[in-house]
């Protein structure tokens, strides 16, 4: 019971953290811009949802593997399972954003005919976050797993609320209201890192090994998928459903190319093609 209560407590500081960030943003955008932001950030964030909730999928099958292989004490499929679960959740999220990133008016005419302004730059600047929160999912779900989050909730709680008193002052100084999802992204970012170093100190996680095999492959991946899609859209001439088909077509393909040689492993990609082989087969022979 004391346990629990330790627990809950300290955890406590990690749900206010996140309350300010996203309901407490909310409240600042409302007094300093006005409902018509606000309405373009709720706009933004139903679009993230829809595009995040694979990702959660996909976590919901990885997290307890991780909460079990670090009650075994087996740290390296431990370690595994982190480092994977981070790389295919900002996959998962990366395939699925990149047309809706090139061609955000389009969709956004397509479903609401007409929007608030600053809503395209919050929609992409939402998605762009996300891809940075992502990658911390793993990390969390290991340090819940240690039970001793006294220290870490004092420290990533602690940085997590800033988002309120950083975009308080961006909005007091008249900066745009796109500044509240650039304090996001920088917070995210120093979150990721100090999740890091607590989790080298307290189960042995190679920082470096993380930030190698998961943040720079994540950044390779998505500078080359990025490639073909940025010149069609440059050179591309025409708009409508022809230009939207042609960006989807090229970020998906582009995606899927870079994820599958850039973004997994040799032991990942013969994985993937012992699947395929096997649903080609199962196809085949109904």
């Amino acid at each position: 019971w004391k346990e629990m209560s330790s627990f809950a407590g300290w955890n406590f500081i990690g749900c206010t953290a996140g309350l300010l960030k996203d309901q407490g943003v909310n409240i600042l955008l409302n007094l300093f811009m006005g409902p018509i932001v606000n309405a373009a950030r709720g706009i933004a964030v139903s679009v993230n949802m829809a595009v995040t909730g694979f990702a959660g999928n996909f976590m919901a099958a990885v997290n307890p593997q991780i909460t079990k292989s670090y009650a075994v004490e087996d740290r390296e499929y431990m370690f595994s399972l982190v480092e994977r679960g981070a790389r295919f959740s900002f996959y998962i999220i990366l395939i699925l954003a990149l047309p809706i990133l090139f061609e955000t008016e389009f969709v956004l005419t397509l479903w609401l005919r007409h929007y608030p302004e600053h809503t395209v730059n919050f929609v992409r600047l939402v998605l762009i976050l996300s891809l940075c929160d992502v990658i911390s999912n793993t990390l969390i779900t290991l340090q819940n797993s240690t039970g001793k989050i006294r220290n870490y909730q004092l420290a990533v709680g602690g940085m997590l609320m800033m988002n309120f008193p950083f975009s308080y002052i961006c909005l007091k100084v008249g900066f745009a209201p796109e500044s509240v999802f650039f304090v996001a992204i920088i917070v995210s970012i120093c979150c990721l890192l100090l999740r890091l170093l607590f989790l080298r100190s307290m189960v042995g996680l190679s920082m470096s090994g993380f930030l190698r095999n998961v943040c720079l492959r994540a950044i390779i991946v998505t500078v080359v998928a990025v490639i073909v899609p940025v010149v069609l859209t440059d050179f591309a001439d025409f708009q409508g459903w022809r230009r939207f088909l042609l960006i989807v077509f090229a970020c998906l393909f582009c995606s899927l190319i870079s994820v599958y040689f850039l973004g997994c492993s040799h032991n990942e990609r013969s994985f993937i093609r012992r699947n395929m082989y096997a649903l080609k087969y199962k196809f085949l022979t109904r």
